[in-house]
């Protein structure tokens, strides 16, 4: 059984985890820049990556399911949104010892948006990212602009309807350039 203070300390960390949890619009705050190895061992940097447009990151490990439900979505979005600069990566936190997974998991289900390896958490330390998956929207600004954390089948529409408004507009001023 569990005494008062520990009690008291489970729930403040669970509202914690609640309120990191809650999905924010707007502007949040500043994306920490990072470099981390993809897959195929090249360097990649965030700053590079906003050069080209908005990136989506998403924290996630081999071993939750959560994570892994949301990949067919963020494949969707990568598909439907790459040729407009829109980058998606996933940053797998797997620890040293289950890294051998990421690769083989990522070409078998035929993924082809950017992965890359945060094997020690220090990217998903400076992104608040203690429970995953943990969705990140930023700007080619660097502000982060959208969080989620967990799954959700809405998670999709939230993440797509705050990436839209990055987007460049039609000349008639009717919604984004995607079709």
């Amino acid at each position: 059984m569990l005494s008062s203070l520990k009690r008291i300390h489970l729930i403040g960390l669970l509202l914690l985890a609640l309120t990191l949890g809650a999905v924010a619009t707007g502007k949040e705050s500043r994306a920490p820049d990072f470099a981390l190895p993809n897959i195929d061992g090249r360097d990649v940097k965030l700053a590079e990556l906003l050069a080209h447009g908005p990136v989506v990151i998403d924290f996630w490990a081999t071993w939750c399911k959560p994570c892994i439900k949301g990949f067919p979505a963020l494949q969707q979005i990568h598909d439907k949104y790459k040729e407009l600069g829109v980058t998606v990566v996933a940053i797998s936190v797997d620890s040293p010892k289950s890294r051998s997974r990421v690769s083989p998991f990522i070409k078998s289900q035929k993924y082809t948006f950017e992965v890359l390896l945060d094997t020690e958490g220090k990217v998903a330390q400076k992104y608040s990212a203690v429970s995953i998956p943990r969705t990140v929207l930023i700007s080619t600004q660097g502000d982060i602009v959208y969080t989620s954390v967990g799954y959700r089948p809405t998670n999709e529409e939230q993440l797509e309807e705050a990436l839209q408004a990055l987007l460049p507009k039609k000349a008639s001023g009717e919604g984004p350039v995607v079709d």
